[in-house]
């Protein structure tokens, strides 16, 4: 079964316009994935003690945490923090088409 066939028969069953069901399942994915990397950077810094990415790379080079694993954290917590960015550019362009 195709899925615009599975997206019209939802839209019936629920008596939702297709656009607006794909628009919020659409959104609700975005949400999640949003909800998924916020959860794992509060993770990370967490385990460091610190609020940002920037401390917890202070903290590296001054010494006070250890350089192995914590670099990869860093990196990680950098990478996390980049894709949060987008997600809210996402977010923005979104609100302004709809």
């Amino acid at each position: 079964m195709e899925t615009s066939v599975v997206i019209k028969e939802v839209s019936e069953r629920l008596g939702i316009p297709e656009y607006d069901l794909v628009r919020e399942g659409f959104l609700s994915y975005l949400r999640e994935r949003k909800r998924l990397l916020m959860a794992e950077r509060f993770e990370i810094l967490s385990r460091y003690r610190v609020r940002s990415a920037e401390e917890l790379r202070a903290r590296i080079e001054s010494g006070e945490v250890a350089e192995h694993p914590t670099w990869e954290e860093y990196i990680e917590l950098t990478n996390l923090d980049s894709e949060l960015a987008q997600l809210e550019k996402y977010f923005e362009k979104l609100a302004s088409l709809w």
